[in-house]
């Protein structure tokens, strides 16, 4: 049983008030699993508790429906703040990740564009900077190939690159890789 059929497993027997969720996930994506739980648990709340940075992600996993994003290299202190901020405010932001989407977005601005990108293109992304072919994250995000070619022209559009190999660049220069 894969890490996410354990967890919806889990879910199906037990009340949680909140589930802490790596971002990365070895079998799934973490948009569609954050989906699936406020599609089935509408109570439940989700953390997202990684390495990557909120700087790049925190935005769209925020608009796939999780109420907070933290990085793993906090104090278990502001673990446990979290926590309590999401059960009892609905929500957790930190100061700094507020004031990044409350400030006037320059999207001339690469990192800011970034920003701009739904939560389904920075997955694209995230597939397309580790190499994956159309076929294999068509195949992992059950969406066709043709839909798969829209998102990286969207990428390609908002990222102002021409080609793959610039996209590959860009989100080099975001730090993705």
């Amino acid at each position: 049983m894969s890490e996410i059929e354990t967890l919806f497993a889990f879910l199906e027997i037990n009340s949680v008030d909140v589930v802490i969720l790596e971002m990365e996930l070895p079998d799934g994506s973490a948009v569609n699993t954050i989906k699936k739980i406020k599609e089935n648990y509408s109570n439940t709340s989700i953390l997202i508790y990684t390495y990557l940075p909120q700087s790049i992600y925190g935005i769209s996993l925020l608009k796939a429906g999780a109420l907070g994003y933290l990085s793993k290299q906090v104090k278990k202190k502001v673990l446990i703040e979290a926590i309590e901020s999401i059960v009892n405010l609905g929500y957790h932001i930190t100061s700094n990740f507020a004031n990044q989407i409350t400030n006037n977005i320059d999207l001339s601005r690469p990192r800011i564009a970034f920003g701009t990108l739904s939560s389904r293109e920075v997955e694209v992304l995230k597939f397309i900077v580790h190499g994956k072919r159309n076929v294999e994250i068509s195949n992992t995000l059950k969406l066709s190939q043709k839909t798969i070619n829209t998102y990286k022209s969207r990428l390609m559009k908002k990222l102002d690159v021409e080609n793959q190999v610039d996209l590959y660049q860009q989100a080099r220069n975001l730090d993705l890789l």
